[in-house]
């Protein structure tokens, strides 16, 4: 009698293996695409509260700073003036825009409210290896938290608080957002 040797996987067995592999993927694959993109939404969320506890600290902290006397008055503070090391990695690959990336500070019903502007848009590295930031034309280039109440960054809505392809018109920069002092 021959033995026969049962050591191995038969071919319908591997196929078999094969299929149910390819259906976990396929089920599994929108889910990871969804967590990727829920964390980096999250992080432009976190980015600019964490802008907004910075220009809180240095406004009470700094006594060089002009606090707005009277209601309706505003500073606004840069991400350039507020330490831009911090933001490094943004979220999508680009670059926080450092022109459009600020707290603004307003004086109402003599408290002051913080408003918050966290703009990304994509880099392109030339044959010289200088990068530029692509902000012209195709508007999906930009992204990020248009100014916003930085008390509306939480809750269960704040994700809608996001804008992707934005234009630069659409909007403020640092220097024009109506205020007394800039920084």
């Amino acid at each position: 009698m021959k033995k026969v040797n049962k050591s191995g996987f038969t071919l319908v067995e591997l196929l078999a293996t094969l299929v149910i592999l390819g259906l976990l993927v396929t089920i599994a694959a929108p889910n990871i695409v969804g967590i990727l993109q829920s964390t980096k939404q999250n992080t432009y969320i976190e980015d600019a509260k964490k802008l907004a506890t910075l220009a809180e600290y240095k406004f009470r902290s700094d006594s060089s700073i002009e606090k707005p006397q009277t209601n309706g008055n505003c500073i606004t503070l840069s991400m350039e003036y507020l330490g831009k090391s911090e933001f490094r990695n943004a979220p999508y690959g680009g670059e926080y825009l450092d022109d459009y990336s600020f707290v603004k500070i307003t004086r109402e019903n003599n408290e002051y409210k913080y408003y918050v502007q966290l703009i990304e848009a994509d880099t392109k590295t030339d044959d010289y290896g200088n990068k530029t930031i692509v902000t012209g034309g195709d508007k999906s280039h930009i992204r990020g938290v248009p100014l916003v109440e930085v008390k509306e960054l939480s809750g269960d809505d704040k994700m809608k608080k996001i804008s992707h392809g934005l234009s630069e018109s659409s909007l403020k920069k640092y220097d024009t957002s109506d205020c007394s002092k800039y920084y």
